[in-house]
C-alpha cells in the first residue's frame, strides 16, 4: 500500500542539471528528480513536485506545505534550525565565470564595481556584504543560461554559478565567446536537502537519504551528470 505522496519543492531557478523542465513547465528530469524519485521509492510513495520560487521555499518548508527541498546549505537559509537536514549529499565547487578576454578574478576586490550575474533568490555568503555596501552590483536573472548569454554580450562582467551546472550547460550549448571558470576562494560548500519539521515522517525521509548516500547511489547520479563513468 502506498503512503501519501512526498511533497517536494523543486524550482525552475535550480540550474540544469539539478532540475530540467519540459516546454510545458513540468519537471522532466535532472538530479533532483533522480534523487527524490528514489527517496519516494524508499518511502513506498510517489512524489508531487511543487514548482516554488526560491524566495518562497523556506516558508513552505516551515509550514509543511512542502516536505523536502534540495540542494541547500544551512548557510544559505535565514533560519536553518527550523529545518531538519540530511547528511551532506555532495560538495559543490562555486565558480566565477568571466570572458576569456577579461582580467583574472582571484579575490573579492577583483569584483569591486563590477556587475555580477546571480540567480533570483539565491544567497552568496562570500559576496553578501559587498552587495550590501554596493561594492559589487548584483544582477539577478532566472537562469544560468540567461546569465551566460548576457556575459557573452558584455552586459555582465562575471557570473556566479557552481561547477556541475556550468560544465553541464556549456557542453549542451554553444556560446559566442570563450569563458573562463575560476574557483571561488572559499572551500566548496556541502550540499544538503532540508526536511520540514512539520512532516510526520521526517525521520523516515532523512533515513531514506542516508541509505541512498551509504549505497553510493547519490554519488553515481552526480557523476552521471558530470559525464564521468562509474564502475
Amino acid at each position: 500500500m502506498l503512503s501519501p505522496p512526498l511533497k517536494a519543492a523543486v524550482s525552475d531557478t535550480n540550474a540544469v542539471p539539478f532540475a530540467m523542465f519540459s516546454g510545458s513547465g513540468q519537471l522532466s528530469g535532472g538530479l533532483a528528480k533522480d534523487i527524490l524519485d528514489l527517496v519516494a521509492l524508499e518511502l513506498r510513495s510517489q512524489v508531487i513536485y511543487l514548482d516554488i520560487p526560491r524566495a518562497r521555499l523556506e516558508p513552505w518548508l516551515s509550514s509543511g506545505q512542502a516536505e523536502v527541498g534540495c540542494f541547500l546549505n544551512p548557510d544559505w537559509v535565514s533560519e536553518p534550525k527550523r529545518f531538519d537536514w540530511t547528511d551532506t549529499l555532495f560538495f559543490s565547487r562555486q565558480l566565477i565565470i568571466r570572458r576569456s578576454d577579461s582580467a583574472p578574478i582571484r579575490r573579492l576586490a577583483d569584483l569591486y564595481y563590477k556587475r555580477v550575474g546571480t540567480t533570483f533568490g539565491f544567497v552568496y555568503p562570500e559576496l553578501q556584504q559587498a552587495f550590501v555596501e554596493r561594492l559589487i552590483v548584483r544582477d539577478d536573472a532566472h537562469s544560468l543560461q540567461s546569465n551566460l548569454q548576457r556575459l557573452a554580450q558584455q552586459r555582465l562582467d562575471a557570473v556566479m554559478t557552481v561547477d556541475l551546472s556550468f560544465f553541464y550547460l556549456v557542453a549542451q550549448h554553444q556560446f559566442d565567446v570563450d569563458f573562463v571558470a575560476e574557483p571561488l576562494w572559499s572551500e566548496p560548500p556541502g550540499v544538503f536537502c532540508a526536511v520540514s519539521q512539520q512532516s510526520s515522517r521526517r525521520q523516515a525521509i532523512l533515513q531514506a537519504f542516508s541509505r541512498l548516500k551509504a549505497l553510493g547511489t547519490i554519488e553515481k547520479l552526480v557523476q552521471k551528470y558530470k559525464g564521468v563513468p562509474v564502475s
